[in-house]
């Protein structure tokens, strides 16, 4: 009798050590969270900027036919020079800045309530009317007298939410001068972090669907379809809101001549991603600084400037919501406005600035998951709806009265006919499209003919 050359089965694991096996991986991954906390904002931040960068190379890959990897390596190029170049020109105007717009705030709010009670104690003129906040103002059978108000409790409270965010912010204006060294570090800890992970984008839901059990790779694929239009519908059209938004209010407002109007626009920029609340803080700042600013360019009172930028802020919001918002992000993660706001504090105060951006996509995204466990415990159909449809962002359209002005492409203007007719390039493209489409349909007819002849 010859014995098999073949080698024994492996034993299969009994449920008891399933069980034993998964708990010291999830104990261990806690451990392992715990122990390198630091690492998530910045491993954080490195996956946004891959995901922001992956059209431009994936534009570069399909245009200029490079090869993925030479696609990458010049666009984070290209982005290091970038931010090379700009850090040397507005890096020591931006720190200035900050610094400055700390030190006022610092400033003004030991004794707002006294700064308030000067402003309104003060006529303010508008047009034929005067008001005269220091005496009482009758409004029909009720009168209101604000000299009376004390503005010291409001003021406390609100001291008591401001105090913390100051002490925090003090502490990274302190270090951005003693600690270059470890925020250079950190910064090429992201740069190449990204690089690597876009890098081997291609590879990597391959390599998920190496590792999952059998016969789950089609949801791997299911889930990562669905993933892909939340991720686009916030992260990127609100990065690409924050920098429109950043941009239009620096520049509304060194217009206006408000001091510290480069980091006003970066504060406007950066608290896009808090909805409501957000702009509102970015806008109560503009006007505080405009408010207790010694001048102006226009030669106003402090009262009619601080009005003048309560309106624009005002007009400001009413354009992004009106007009920016449906055309950048165009659809949304069907996420209840407080869901949003609740969510980025909660990541604010687990992952910082990495929380505050990621948090929307990640509740969306956690929303998903839980979904799809869901239904798999009640033992349903986990994908109840047809898989989305891949769609493009949505197309930014000219208002009608620039677009009448708006000269024409190319490939639009009409081109002479040999009748003596004008045609478009259009027009003769679909003409010899026809042509070929019915050259094909006779092909057939040719072919049986001789066949049957």
């Amino acid at each position: 009798m010859t014995q098999s050359s073949s080698s024994p089965a492996s034993p299969k694991w009994g449920s008891l050590t399933k069980f034993l096996v998964a708990l010291v991986f999830v104990a261990l991954l806690g451990w392992l969270l715990a122990r390198f906390q630091q690492l998530i904002p910045p491993l954080g931040l490195a996956f946004i900027l891959a995901y922001l960068l992956n059209p431009i190379v994936e534009w570069l890959t399909t245009r200029a036919r490079l090869k993925w990897g030479l696609a990458v390596t010049l666009v984070y190029l290209v982005l290091v020079l970038l931010l090379v170049a700009v850090l040397t020109v507005a890096g020591i105007a931006i720190g200035q800045q900050i610094k400055g717009l700390y030190d006022a705030v610092v400033e003004i709010l030991p004794d707002l309530p006294v700064r308030v009670q000067n402003l309104l104690s003060q006529p303010v003129h508008l047009g034929p009317f005067t008001l005269d906040f220091s005496r009482p103002i009758a409004i029909g059978p009720f009168s209101l007298d604000f000299s009376t108000f004390d503005l010291q409790p409001l003021y406390d409270q609100l001291l008591s939410v401001i105090q913390p965010a100051l002490q925090q912010t003090g502490t990274l204006v302190g270090s951005l001068a003693s600690g270059t060294a470890t925020a250079l570090g950190w910064f090429l800890f992201i740069l190449i972090v990204s690089y690597y992970l876009l890098h081997d984008l291609k590879s990597l839901l391959p390599s998920i669907e190496q590792v999952v059990p059998e016969g789950y790779a089609s949801d791997v694929r299911r889930l990562a379809m669905e993933l892909g239009p939340i991720w686009n519908a916030f992260l990127r059209g609100q990065v690409t809101l924050a920098l429109v938004m950043g941009s239009v209010v620096g520049i509304t407002m060194a217009v206006l001549g408000v001091r510290y109007a480069l980091v006003l626009g970066l504060l406007a920029g950066s608290l896009e991603f808090i909805p409501i609340v957000g702009p509102f803080i970015a806008g109560t700042v503009a006007v505080l600084v405009a408010l207790f600013q010694p001048e102006n360019w226009m030669g106003l009172s402090p009262i009619y400037f601080a009005l003048l930028i309560v309106g624009v802020q005002i007009l400001l919001q009413q354009l992004e919501n009106n007009f920016l918002v449906p055309r950048i992000i165009g659809g949304s993660l069907n996420l209840h406005p407080i869901v949003i706001l609740v969510g980025a504090i909660v990541g604010a105060s687990l992952a910082g600035i990495t929380g505050l951006l990621l948090s929307a996509p990640v509740i969306a995204s956690l929303r998903l998951f839980g979904g799809y466990v869901y239904r798999k415990m009640l033992d349903r159909d986990p994908w109840p709806n047809p898989p989305p449809s891949p769609t493009s962002p949505p197309k930014f359209e000219w208002p009608r009265w620039l677009r009448a002005i708006r000269p024409k492409r190319r490939d639009q203007r009409p081109q002479p006919d040999p009748s003596g007719g004008l045609r478009s390039v259009e027009d003769r493209t679909s003409e010899g499209r026809f042509a070929e489409s019915e050259a094909q349909s006779q092909k057939p007819e040719e072919q049986s003919s001789s066949g049957t002849g």
